[in-house]
């Protein structure tokens, strides 16, 4: 089926906060043949229970048919797009797929899980414009998409949300229009779902000619009528300024615009000081807080007093909220971030407290001795892994992954983690291999392709010279997809690309203009066989724009 061009307007461009967008640059930390099913008994496939008999009846036919479904039975249809090794998507699999809550709203649109690793489903995430795992979409029954809502956020702001989409209806693409030229149209759940969508995976949500600004002016219209929409949209914005500030400053040193150095932002400190006088606002600001501070406070305060009076205040309140019933286990260990961040921050040579460091320890193993399941696990020890890592304690890390690795269902997951843990370190022959042994042992096609590109990656990076083997295995590794109809697609295609981008580089610095020629040539080939104005054959042609192929 063909949607409208309203379905298409918000396009997914990055996963960063709490999710798997960004690990294709991290990892280096009786249907006919398009049908999507899901499995009804196991849970590493989407199906989630509670007790006996209550579930998810994930829709089991194909994506066409679950939106004609949707229409049929005027329905509103939840799309869920993820992968069974992905953290967050455990993350989501074990918090909100197994709320009560969430169970009884299921029945009220049609939900479809699309795994990434299923035959066509790049080419859906394409067609979808998703990118990150996990993504979820609310589509309503005509199939005009409404919202994308993030995960990093509790459960029962995550189905409060969802409720509000189901209920309003009106697309995040009508709201963000209505804020530009119409704000005084806004209701108070207009913010909400503003507040909650999921901009860090969506960067095509906003026009070219907007940014922080009008997230700045969204929590200021919200602040009186709807304060906690009010307090995210506004870390939104300082978020969004950080990014952007972030931008400029490699533009300046690429000699591209004019430096211009930013100054302490008095107001911001002021309001995230009143975020973070109130426990309800802190926790709805969670991600942000916990995942972003280093960079938000950088941004908004320079070194000196009131710095070091808000980085204690930021610190202390994060970890007296860290046990909070609200948060997943995961999310909990997430307050230890600013703690740990923000101490390197002022004291890049420092050494943590004896005290600190025992206290962080009982917390990740106490989390480690609670999360039994193996689904769980996947997100919760990726989290102690991070926060091990973040405090500089690498042997404990180490140490961690080698005991999951015998019992994860996703082992190659940390086998990669095991590899970034051991770069690091500049211990080169052992991050390789585990590179290379995580490539080989991943399952399903779009994440050996993945997983294989992140080892070529690493083979560039750290044995440069190993020209036949980076050559030859740039090649073999589209044997790995089923069909070349998914090569140009999703993120196939993003993992391509940058790999693409690497071995040009590689190339380059190697001076050897040859070298890459059968790859080239492979590239050719494989877009030949694309059909003609498909959007994989015009993908092809982005990537084949600058290329010399070699006639050799």
């Amino acid at each position: 089926m063909r949607f409208s061009k309203q379905c298409m307007l918000l396009l997914v461009a990055l996963i960063v906060l709490a999710s798997c967008s960004d690990d294709i640059e991290r990892q280096d930390s009786a249907d006919s043949g398009e049908t999507m099913r899901v499995a009804q008994t196991k849970p590493d496939q989407g199906q989630s229970s509670i007790g006996n008999d209550s579930t998810i009846s994930w829709f089991t036919g194909s994506v066409e048919a679950a939106f004609s479904h949707a229409k049929a039975q005027s329905r509103p249809l939840y799309l869920y797009w993820g992968a069974i090794w992905c953290p967050p998507c455990q993350e989501i699999k074990s918090t909100v797929f197994k709320s009560n809550r969430f169970i009884a709203q299921s029945k009220l649109f049609v939900p479809v899980y699309l795994d990434g690793d299923t035959r066509l489903a790049q080419s859906w995430g394409e067609h979808f414009g998703v990118k990150g795992y996990p993504t979820m979409i609310v589509f309503n029954p005509d199939g005009i998409e409404i919202t994308r809502i993030p995960g990093g956020i509790d459960v029962s702001r995550y189905t409060r949300v969802l409720e509000l989409s189901l209920n309003s209806m009106r697309p995040t693409a009508m709201l963000i229009d209505l804020s530009i030229n119409n704000p005084g149209d806004l209701q108070s759940s207009d913010f909400t779902q503003l507040a909650y969508y999921s901009w860090q995976q969506d960067h095509t949500a906003l026009p070219e000619d907007q940014g922080s600004d009008l997230f700045k002016s969204l929590s200021e219209m919200a602040q009186d009528r709807n304060p906690e929409a009010s307090a995210r949209l506004y870390m939104h914005y300082i978020a969004t300024l950080a990014e952007e500030r972030k931008t400029k400053t490699v533009a300046e040193e690429s000699g591209k615009v004019s430096a211009n150095q930013h100054s302490a932002m008095p107001e911001a400190i002021d309001r995230i000081k009143l975020i973070l006088a109130s426990d309800d606002l802190t926790l709805a600001c969670w991600d942000y807080l916990t995942y972003y501070s280093e960079s938000l406070v950088s941004l908004i305060s320079t070194a000196g007093k009131t710095r070091d009076q808000l980085i204690q205040l930021w610190q202390e309140k994060t970890l007296s909220l860290h046990r909070d019933k609200l948060l997943s286990t995961a999310e909990q260990l997430a307050a230890w971030f600013p703690v740990l961040e923000l101490f390197w921050l002022t004291s890049p040579e420092g050494k943590l407290a004896a005290e600190l460091i025992l206290k962080l320890k009982a917390d990740v193993a106490h989390a480690d001795k609670i999360t039994r399941s193996p689904y769980a696990r996947q997100s919760v020890v990726n989290q102690i892994n991070h926060l091990l890592q973040t405090a500089k304690l690498y042997d404990e890390a180490e140490k961690l992954l080698l005991a999951e690795l015998k019992t994860s269902n996703s082992a190659y997951y940390f086998m990669s983690s095991l590899a970034g843990l051991s770069e690091k370190q500049e211990r080169f022959d052992a991050a390789i291999k585990w590179r290379k042994q995580a490539y080989e042992s991943s399952q399903g096609d779009a994440t050996r392709f993945q997983w294989g590109a992140t080892y070529i990656r690493s083979i560039i990076r750290m044995k440069p010279d190993q020209h036949d083997l980076i050559v030859a295995t740039s090649i073999k590794l589209f044997d790995v997809l089923e069909s070349s109809d998914e090569v140009f697609a999703g993120r196939n295609f993003q993992v391509l690309t940058s790999l693409n981008g690497k071995l040009k580089e590689w190339q380059a610095e190697q001076d050897n203009q040859e070298s890459l020629a059968p790859f080239h040539k492979k590239l050719e080939q494989l877009c030949a066989e694309q059909e003609i104005a498909s959007q994989e054959s015009k993908n092809c042609t982005r990537l084949l724009e600058g290329l010399v192929i070699s006639a050799a």
